[in-house]
This record gives C-alpha cells, sequence and structure tokens, in this order.
C-alpha cells in the first residue's frame, strides 16, 4: 500500500429484490458516495437454497466500494438491517481491491477516509491472516451457465448466481484467443471455501473453457470476509 493511501475494498451484497429500499437507506445513513445495482438469477441447488432461501427469485446485487476498517461496521448494520445472518436473506462478501482509478479513489477518500485513515493504516500492518473464501467469476458465451455450474457444483461448489453482459475488447484479442466479442456473455460468480477453488476452476475450465464451444474465461480473487452463507 502507499504511504497515506487507505486499503479499500469491495462489498458485493446479493438479496431478493425487496431489500432495495432497506439497502438505499442503509448506503444513505453510512454516506456511501456511490454504489451500483443490478439484477441477476440465482443458480443455487435445494442444499443452498435451503440455507439462503433465494430459489428461483430475481436477486439484487449491490456493489459499493468502501475502506476496509468500514466493512466490519457494515457486516453490523447489515445484520441488523436485513438480518442477513439468518437463513433465506441473502449473502454479503468483500473482496481487495488492486486497482482503482485515480478519480473514483479521490471520492472515497475525500467521503470516507479522512476519518478513518489513522486506524486503517494500523490495522493494516496487523492483517496477517489469508482469506478463507474465494469468489470465482467465469463468463461464458450466452447460454452455456447451466454447463458451467453443473461442472461447478459437481467439483464442490454449492451454487451461484448469474449476470448478463457483453464481453468487449480489441481486434488483437480476437485474434490472440480466436473468440468473438460482441456475443452475448453470462456472468457466473461463486463464493467457495478457498481448498476447494483450484478444482472448480479447473472442472468449469475443462467444460467450458475459452477452447470450448462456450469461449469462458475464469479468473478468482479473495473473499476476505463474508456473512450470510454456511460452508457445509
Amino acid at each position: 500500500m502507499k504511504s497515506g493511501m487507505i486499503p479499500l475494498r469491495l462489498m458485493l451484497i446479493i438479496t431478493d429484490t425487496e431489500a432495495d429500499k432497506k439497502i438505499h437507506r442503509l448506503f444513505s445513513e453510512e454516506q456511501i458516495p456511490v454504489y451500483h445495482q443490478c439484477r441477476g438469477q440465482g443458480t443455487a441447488k435445494t442444499e443452498l437454497l435451503d440455507i439462503c432461501g433465494l430459489s428461483g427469485s430475481t436477486r439484487l446485487i449491490t456493489a459499493a466500494i468502501m475502506p476496509r476498517v468500514m466493512t466490519d461496521r457494515m457486516f453490523r448494520r447489515l445484520e441488523e438491517t436485513l438480518q442477513i445472518w439468518r437463513k433465506g436473506r441473502g449473502i454479503a462478501v468483500t473482496v481487495p481491491l488492486t486497482g482503482i482509478q485515480e478519480c473514483v479513489r479521490k471520492l472515497v477518500d475525500k467521503e470516507l477516509c479522512e476519518k478513518w485513515k489513522e486506524i486503517a493504516e494500523r490495522e493494516e500492518s496487523q492483517m496477517k491472516s489469508e482469506a478463507s473464501y474465494s469468489m470465482i467469476l467465469v463468463t461464458v458465451k450466452e447460454g452455456y451457465s447451466d454447463a458451467a455450474i453443473d461442472a461447478a457444483t459437481k467439483a464442490g461448489a454449492t451454487g451461484g448466481s448469474v449476470i448478463r453482459g457483453r464481453r468487449r475488447g480489441s481486434e488483437a484479442l480476437v485474434q490472440f484467443l480466436g473468440i468473438s466479442l460482441q456475443e452475448e456473455q453470462e456472468i457466473l460468480m461463486i463464493v467457495a471455501p478457498k481448498e476447494k477453488k483450484a478444482e472448480i476452476m479447473s472442472a468449469v475450465n475443462t467444460r467450458c473453457g475459452i477452447a470450448s464451444e462456450a469461449h469462458g474465461i475464469i479468473i478468482s480473487v479473495p473473499v476476505e470476509d463474508i456473512i450470510g452463507l454456511e460452508m457445509r
């Protein structure tokens, strides 16, 4: 971390759509300067549905950037506001940010970071433990998310969430990977224990990797904190 820079985290919250107003009110009270929301469809199977209770429902996915030292407080507020610790209320995770536009960092610094700076620097120097979970992100050609989640669950994943978009990039990428950049994409997000990460990624790559018809790209990022999900 550069001197004077506060470590930032991306918080992802996946709930049912009825939580929209409560999340907006919570973020307003905590003066979170900007956050994004989109809708996704859950793919969790029976075992996970029994835990999260989000079967077959459209999910609300909320993403916000905040200082690391705010995450514990935000988790407590989510527990109070959404009772997210109860089965059926959703899941919230944080992941470290390794890069961010300067203008966005300045906005977060101005709005949130000044009062947290001393605490953040002290806490960051004491953080030595590794993340216990990973978030696996898979982008596949439209229509292949079911195959990807099937491969992931057979390798130990308990489910995931799917959002839709479009891959964009340069012509050099087209030539290098041999894929179309204009095809519709499905983006699969899977939270899994870190000891299962490699096996899940390998299974998805075997079935839906870049050389397959799914044209899948698979990455993972560490999940630092997690509530609302019991891994069996």
